[in-house]
C-alpha cells in the first residue's frame, strides 16, 4: 500500500469520526530502553564496557545489516553518534548507572511525559529482578519530581 493511500485511508477515518481529534484523550508517549543498573555508576560502566566487548563479536553481522538500512534515517544517524547496546536505541536513553542514577533518569523521563517504559535486560530474568528490587522502589520514592542527573560522556548530545 502506498503512503498516500494509507494517509488517505486514515484521513477518511478521522473525518468520519464523531469525536473531533482535539477532543480525544491526550497523546501518550513510551520509551524503549536497555537498562544496566549496579550499586555504583562505576560498576554499571564496567558492565556496559563488557557488553560492548561482547557486541564486537557480532561485528560481521552488524556490518551486513548496515547494508540494508537507510543511512539518512534519524535513528541510525543518532546511533552513529552515540554507541549503544540493545535494540530501538538501547542504552542511548541513559538508563546505565547506579540504582539511584537509573531511578532518577526514569523519573525525569516520566516528568517529561513518558508513561510507558519498555525495558530490556540481559540476562533478562536476573536483571529484571535486580531492577524490581533495587531501581523500582527508588523510582517510587522519588515522587513526582526528580533532580537532574549527569549523563555519562558517551551519551552527550542526546
Amino acid at each position: 500500500m502506498s503512503g498516500s493511500s494509507t494517509a488517505s485511508r486514515h484521513r477518511t477515518c478521522a473525518a468520519s469520526s464523531p469525536t473531533p481529534p482535539r477532543a480525544r484523550a491526550a497523546l501518550r508517549y513510551g520509551l524503549s530502553a536497555f537498562v544496566i543498573a549496579r550499586e555504583t555508576d562505576a560498576l554499571a560502566q564496567e558492565e556496559l564496557e563488557r557488553a560492548f566487548a561482547l557486541k564486537q563479536q557480532d561485528a560481521p553481522l552488524l556490518q551486513r545489516q548496515a547494508q540494508n538500512i537507510d543511512p539518512n534515517a534519524v535513528m541510525f544517524q543518532t546511533f552513529a553518534r552515540n554507541p549503544h547496546i540493545g535494540s530501538n536505541g538501547g542504552t542511548a536513553a541513559g538508563l546505565v548507572g547506579s540504582y539511584d542514577t537509573v531511578a532518577a533518569r526514569i523519573r525525569q523521563f516520566h516528568d517529561l511525559g513518558i508513561e510507558t517504559f519498555m525495558l530490556q535486560f540481559q540476562p533478562f530474568e536476573a536483571e529484571m529482578r535486580r531492577f524490581a528490587h533495587e531501581v523500582r522502589p527508588r523510582v517510587d520514592r522519588l515522587g513526582a519530581t526528580a533532580r537532574p542527573v549527569a549523563v555519562p560522556a558517551y551519551q552527550a548530545g542526546i
